[in-house]
């Protein structure tokens, strides 16, 4: 399986220890304060990429003696440094993406990096990414007939519109659900698992699906 995993600029707070996704196989992006954490980290991505305007003139010409690959581009652009790693990654047209460090701190980013697969131009990329922080695991999804497994140390499931959604039907969850429609921005949270697997369908719309603890 090709894994890239993805450093944005977030909290270091919100960052979980990095061992469990690390390895000589999966390939790192650093997005610009993200590749700085990543070598603090004893990590040195395959790439950095991004504005860099937050990093000084002396982190930034420390980083490009340590990584080999580094793309500057504008602070005034269209894309939101995040945008820019992802696009790279999934040129790299691989298995799984996990994007780190793109919740907490700033609302406007963390609205951002959750509304970015919303977009028709990322719509590719919802089957493999998935974003990662210290108390939750988020996933987006298209419609369709999924099964998922409760993360050892997750005790809560939520699921959240993102688009006006029909025929949601919830199985092996504690509030199960059979064909409901919800408009975009619901929020159907603080449900559990009943055991180790859940079913989960809808027809239309899209839905971000959060694994969290306290």
């Amino acid at each position: 399986m090709k894994i890239i995993n993805i450093m944005v600029g977030g909290p270091a707070s919100e960052i979980p220890d990095l061992t469990q996704y690390t390895n000589a196989d999966i390939s790192w992006v650093g997005v610009d304060r993200g590749a700085k954490r990543l070598l603090d980290r004893g990590i040195v991505p395959t790439v950095a990429m991004g504005d860099f305007d937050s990093l000084t003139k002396e982190e930034l010409a420390h980083l490009k003696t340590k990584v080999a690959d580094v793309h500057e581009f504008p602070a005034e652009k269209d894309e939101t440094d995040t945008e820019i790693g992802l696009s790279w990654a999934m040129e790299q047209k691989p298995d799984k993406i996990r994007i780190f460090g793109a919740t907490g701190g700033r609302l406007d980013h963390l609205l951002a990096n959750l509304m970015m697969l919303t977009k028709p131009r990322f719509l590719n990329a919802v089957p493999v990414v998935e974003m990662i922080d210290r108390y939750n695991y988020i996933k987006m999804y298209t419609p369709g007939s999924y099964t998922i497994e409760k993360l050892p140390d997750k005790k809560y499931v939520a699921f959240t519109t993102m688009k006006d959604v029909t025929g949601l039907t919830l199985k092996g969850f504690v509030y199960p659900l059979d064909n409901a429609t919800y408009p975009v921005g619901s929020a159907l949270s603080s449900n559990e698992f009943v055991d180790q697997i859940g079913e989960f369908s809808f027809k239309t719309g899209m839905i971000l699906l959060t694994q969290s603890n306290d």
